[in-house]
């Protein structure tokens, strides 16, 4: 939801909006200013460190410090601290406390109750706080004397020291006393526990530190080194073997060569391609083929003889490489068969000394495990000694930090922020009532809405008039006024069901609503009376007759519709005469008496005969039908309408009424009329149609304060901007 959407809901709920606020702001107005001010006194208190009696500061340790706080939190808010406040100063004394007149000695006389009731009306006055991450606790007492809240922070410290001094010292002492007791014989136990220890390893010659694992990981060490040994000499065995066969798979001397040799081949090659061109010019007997032939064979001859060359020499050169390297293989296998009988010897010792030891280890164990738990024993009494003989010399609780001043300013009421706040909260609150009526409420009020609900469009929607619109008052606003807001809407219905025409003949327009008090009738007069401004020649035919007095219809003004529908001849006259194109003025058909069985006046063949009549001699007819939901008429009356309109009361007929009266008709609406609309408004709320921009397009209209219903605010920017008279 936008801002603009905001700002709609507060035009269209703004009374309301406002009521809430200004409701909420008086009576908070009130409270704060009837309210009795508040001061709050803070002091502040601080955890001493413990000090060592030689000087060298010690930190508590951390769970030991917050224990210690957060017992002193509950010390002072403890009930017994607050009863000895109340006795050490005398509160039931003081008229600040008590609200009594002053009088010495009435906290000596009281009794235990009132002195608890003292102390629980005190604990109510006092909050007490830790500084978080701090050794810092605040006590703030709120009273509205402010010296009184002073002095209460201020002594609460003291009281408490005081009453705390004398129990922690004695409860020190004792617990130093038989610490001490119990260190000294810790530790005369636990020098015997750790001789035992020694005499043991002399007597079994077990070295310190951990025997058994010294000697495993040994163990374990000389044998990774035997595995390694016994590999390595494995190795070196399998490669003096293999030298022989690797030597044999080496390259023969068939593929050996040399650079002399690379030469005659490539010499040969030569030649072979100079026979080879030779040939194809001369034949074999030629002295350039001959001398070419006798070169390839010397040729042939020298690559023969240095081949062999080559041959021997390699085969001479692999034999000794060959020899070299058996030699050292078979050297490598004996250091490494060597070295594995060596680390077998020693793993074979020292895996005796570990079983030797293995048995002795148990016993060591056992002495051991004694000699720790004693050990343990004895460093923590001895730090707990030290840590309490410290507190002995220095003390530890609590210490003033800073005094609490007299306050000068209440905390409470604040006005300025209370006022604020409940604006806020008030806005928040007439806002949030002010959607919720947004969203339940189901009443149609716009064009915008009934195109979006119902998909129909609505002709026009006639203004709200202070006075009513009354049917023989129509015509006369229409002929009176006509550059008025009501008769411009009029016109504009007239067009919209002008624009319906169907065929020839008169239009007849059936004009019904969903429940009676929306104004259809005025709307039917309206309609008529438009179009006999427009020349037109217009008849009204009601045939809402189950409501209908004889007194309410001037028999000279209307045609008596019961006698009409009779055959009278003499009224049957009068509606010639009234279908003269001379004659200027609305014809009306009602019934000058009452109906006792309205249903068979509208079931009658001669109504049909009527409206026969009426399309031929009129230009249009307007019929006045009963109310959709109220009976079952309007829908029998359907078959002689042309148009259908449905007309809702602005602001009062609802979306269930208009859906039902859409249901009930039976017959297809062709439009809606909203009747009785506050265009005012209608156009501060900003609904969503063409009557939003009343306030900026009603200077094209005449104006007219006694038509057009005026709200408050209206009256009141009326009455200031009016000149004074002079």
């Amino acid at each position: 939801m936008g801002l603009e959407q905001i700002a709609n809901v507060f035009r269209r709920r703004r009374i309301l909006i406002l009521g809430i606020v200004a409701v909420v702001l008086a009576s908070t107005a009130l409270i704060v200013f009837t309210q009795t001010p508040i001061y709050e006194a803070k002091a502040t208190l601080r955890m001493d460190v413990p000090v060592a009696a030689d000087g060298s500061d010690r930190v508590q340790q951390s769970a030991e410090s917050e224990m210690q706080i957060e017992t002193e939190i509950r010390a002072l808010s403890s009930h017994d601290l607050a009863a000895a406040m109340v006795r050490d100063l005398e509160l039931l004394d003081n008229p600040a406390f008590s609200g009594r007149k002053m009088s010495k000695g009435r906290t000596a006389r009281a009794s235990q109750f009132r002195i608890d009731n003292a102390a629980e009306q005190l604990l109510s006055m006092v909050t007490v706080q830790r500084i978080p991450h701090t050794q810092l606790i605040t006590v703030t007492v709120r009273s509205p004397h402010p010296k009184f809240a002073a002095m209460i922070a201020n002594r609460y410290v003291h009281v408490r020291q005081m009453n705390s001094m004398v129990d922690r010292l004695q409860r020190q002492e004792g617990i130093v006393a038989a610490l001490a007791e119990r260190t000294n014989k810790a530790g005369e136990e636990l020098r015997h526990a750790e001789q035992a220890v020694a005499d043991y390893r002399n007597e079994h010659r077990m070295l310190g530190g951990g025997d058994s694992t010294n000697a495993l990981a040994g163990i374990t060490q000389l044998a990774a080194e035997t595995v390694s040994a016994a590999s390595a000499r494995a190795a070196a065995a399998a490669k003096a073997a293999g030298v022989s066969a690797a030597a044999a798979m080496r390259p023969g001397p068939e593929s050996a060569t040399s650079p002399l040799l690379s030469a005659q081949q490539q010499r040969y090659a030569d030649l072979m391609q100079r026979k080879a061109e030779l040939s194809g010019f001369y034949g074999s007997g030629h002295p350039a083929l001959a001398n070419v032939l006798a070169q390839i064979d010397e040729v042939k001859r020298t690559m023969e003889a240095e081949r062999l060359r080559v041959r021997q020499r390699a085969a001479a050169d692999a034999a000794i490489e060959a020899s070299h390297e058996s030699t050292l293989a078979r050297s490598d296998a004996q250091g490494a068969a060597a070295r594995e009988s060596v680390l077998q010897s020693n793993l074979a010792a020292l895996t005796t000394k570990a079983y030797q030891n293995n048995e002795a280890g148990v016993k060591l164990a056992e002495l051991e495990r004694a000699a720790e738990t004693q050990r343990g024993l004895y460093l923590g009494l001895s730090g707990r000694l030290k840590q309490l003989g410290a507190a002995l010399v220095s003390g530890t609780g609590l210490v003033l930090q800073s005094t609490a001043p007299i306050p000068q300013n209440p905390i409470s009421p604040t006005p300025r922020k209370t006022m604020m706040a409940a604006l806020m909260g008030s806005t928040i609150l007439a806002f949030g009532c002010a959607f919720v009526l947004e969203l339940t409420d189901r009443r149609l009020r716009s064009a915008e809405q009934i195109w979006r609900l119902f998909g129909l469009e609505s002709f026009a929607m006639i203004p709200m008039l202070r006075s009513g619109v009354e049917k023989d008052t129509a015509a006369k606003l229409i002929a009176e006024r006509p550059s008025s807001l009501f008769v411009e809407s009029a016109r504009m219905m007239l067009t919209e069901v002008m624009r319906q025409r169907r065929g020839n003949g008169a239009q007849v327009v059936l004009v019904t609503s969903p429940l009676p008090g929306d104004g259809k009738t005025s709307v039917a007069y309206s309609l008529g009376a438009a179009a006999i401004a427009a020349g037109s020649r217009a008849a009204v035919v009601e045939l809402d007759l189950w409501q209908r007095a004889p007194a309410a219809n001037d028999e000279h003004e209307t045609i008596d519709l019961i006698a009409y529908l009779q055959g009278e001849s003499r009224v049957r006259g009068l509606l010639t005469q009234a279908s003269s194109p001379t004659q200027n003025a609305l014809t009306v058909f009602a019934s000058h008496e009452q109906t006792r069985d309205p249903s068979t006046v509208i079931s009658s063949s001669q109504l049909a005969s009527l409206f026969e009549d009426l399309r031929a001699r009129m230009d249009l007819v307007v019929i006045d039908a009963p109310p959709v939901l109220a009976v079952r008429d309007a829908s029998n009356m359907a078959c002689f309408a042309d148009v259908n309109l449905l007309v809702v009361r602005w602001g009062h007929t609802t979306v269930e009424e208009a859906a039902d009266s859409l249901v009930a008709l039976r017959s297809p609406v062709d439009g809606v009329v909203l009747n009785a609309v506050d265009y005012p408004r209608h156009a501060r709320g900003h609904y969503g149609d063409l009557v939003q921009y009343f306030n900026r397009a009603g200077a094209y209209y005449e104006r007219d304060d006694e038509l057009i219903q005026a709200s408050f605010l209206d009256k009141l920017k009326e009455k200031i901007r009016r000149p004074r008279a002079a």
